[in-house]
């Protein structure tokens, strides 16, 4: 018989210790040095879940006008708490967490808090409740999926990070609309707000711009779960060189790309209607890159 690993050692901080750290008087260093031991100490110990008192606090600290670096360990605690302590996730909604971390990241510089912000949300919307309650505000899961979607493309507005910065807030940003898209609990809710706000042409848009499989392959599956029907299908044929990316996957050396751009290739063919416009599409595309080629000869 195996034995059994040992027991998670007893959390050495209690809650009201942790969240007296993280008001006045307590100085703002202190408030992100509580917070990042918390959030370490949250992988070495069980957390109690009376730690979901500090849901509160810890949101505060977020939106305050502090130092960015307090900001970013408060988030940090944040993303502990709702994958760790049980009603967080809850909790968090109630007190407007979409709002406040959105906020917070537009703000910041550098988009230094985009990862912690994406990781978040994605953490947010695999508890159901708290994944029901997002959706029930309209202007929350606008606000969250716009943001999502902005980042999923690599836009400008994260031009001034590295590309591998860049890779990396792309490829979150696309399991967290793989991740709304998945949702079955909730009646496909979440699959729906993520088609209505513009969900399939940023995942096709993101397909276009992959850098690398890892990319692509978040925007195959994103796609696979949001072109149900023939007018969603319609909105992919028609994103610029969306037609051409699946065609170029088709023949990607990853199998997870290629086996996705087939499937995903076959069903739009299947759509008689579409076949003019995804010919039509390829044709365009074939003619631009010709044009390009001969611009830079």
């Amino acid at each position: 018989m195996g034995v059994d690993p040992p027991p998670a050692p007893p959390f050495p901080i209690p809650v009201e210790q942790f969240v007296s750290e993280l008001k006045p008087p307590a100085s703002a260093a202190t408030a992100a040095q509580a917070c990042a031991a918390f959030a370490t100490l949250a992988t070495k110990a069980q957390v109690p879940e009376t730690f979901r008192d500090a849901v509160p606090a810890v949101l505060e600290l977020v939106s305050s006008d502090d130092f960015l670096d307090t900001k970013e360990s408060a988030l940090a605690a944040l993303v502990a708490m709702l994958a760790c302590v049980p009603g967080a996730a809850e909790d968090a909604v109630e007190h407007k967490v979409v709002d406040v971390v959105l906020n917070a990241a537009k703000q910041a510089d550098g988009n230094r808090l985009d990862m912690n912000a994406l990781e978040a949300f994605r953490i947010l919307v695999t508890v159901d409740a708290a994944a029901n309650a997002a959706i029930e505000n309209d202007d929350a899961i606008t606000n969250l999926i716009n943001f999502v979607v902005d980042r999923c493309v690599g836009s400008t507005s994260v031009a001034s990070n590295s590309t591998r910065d860049a890779d990396g807030i792309a490829e979150a940003s696309l399991d967290l609309l793989c991740g709304l898209a998945a949702k079955r609990s909730d009646g496909g809710a979440c699959r729906d707000a993520v088609i209505s706000r513009n969900g399939v042409t940023a995942l096709g848009r993101a397909l276009v711009a992959a850098r690398n499989d890892e990319i692509a392959v978040r925007a195959i599956i994103g796609l696979a779960m949001t072109t149900g029907n023939e007018k969603e299908r319609s909105e992919l044929v028609h994103v610029p060189g969306a037609c051409a990316a699946l065609t170029r996957a088709t023949r990607s050396p990853d199998g997870d790309v290629a086996g996705g751009a087939k499937v995903l290739l076959k069903a739009l063919g299947q759509d008689e209607h579409l076949r003019p416009a995804i010919a039509a599409a390829l044709r365009e595309t074939m003619t631009s890159g010709a044009a390009a080629d001969m611009d830079s000869a």
